[in-house]
C-alpha cells in the first residue's frame, strides 16, 4: 500500500505541473481582434479589454456593410503579456473571451475574432500563434 501511496505522489508531482498555467510558461499576448459584419445593417460593437478586472482598452468600432468596412482588425490593442479578457458587446449582450484559455504551449499569442452572422447570431472564434 505505501509504494502505491508513494507512486501516487510521484505522478501528480511530476504532472502536477502541467495541468494549469504556471510561473515559467510565459504570459498569453493579445495579438489582435478582428471585427467582421455578414448582415444588411451596420452595427457598433464597443470593445474592453481587461485584467485583473481594470480596463487596459476600450473603444467603439462600427462595423459596416460594404466589402471596405465590413472588416476591422485592431491589431496590438495592448503592449503586455497578461491574461486578458477580452469583452465585445453588440446587440445589447456581451462576449467574453479568457485568452489565457487559447494559449496553447509556445503558442502563446491569440487572435480573437467576432463574427455578426447574417441569421442574427454572434460567434467568435480564437488564433493561437507562435509569435505575433
Amino acid at each position: 500500500m505505501k509504494r502505491r501511496a508513494l507512486l501516487s505522489v510521484s505522478a501528480a508531482t511530476l504532472f502536477g505541473g502541467c495541468l494549469r498555467r504556471g510561473e515559467s510558461q510565459p504570459q498569453p499576448r493579445l495579438a489582435w481582434i478582428w471585427l467582421q459584419n455578414d448582415r444588411t445593417e451596420a452595427y457598433n460593437v464597443d470593445i474592453t479589454v481587461v485584467a485583473d478586472g481594470e480596463p487596459m482598452f476600450a473603444d467603439t468600432y462600427q462595423v459596416g456593410t460594404t466589402p471596405e468596412t465590413a472588416s476591422i482588425t485592431v491589431d496590438d490593442p495592448v503592449d503586455k503579456p497578461r491574461e486578458y479578457i477580452v469583452q465585445a458587446t453588440m446587440d445589447g449582450k456581451t462576449r467574453e473571451v479568457e485568452i489565457a484559455e487559447f494559449a496553447d504551449g509556445d503558442e502563446n499569442c491569440v487572435g480573437v475574432r467576432f463574427l455578426l452572422l447574417d441569421n442574427g447570431n454572434v460567434t467568435y472564434s480564437m488564433k493561437s500563434m507562435q509569435q505575433c
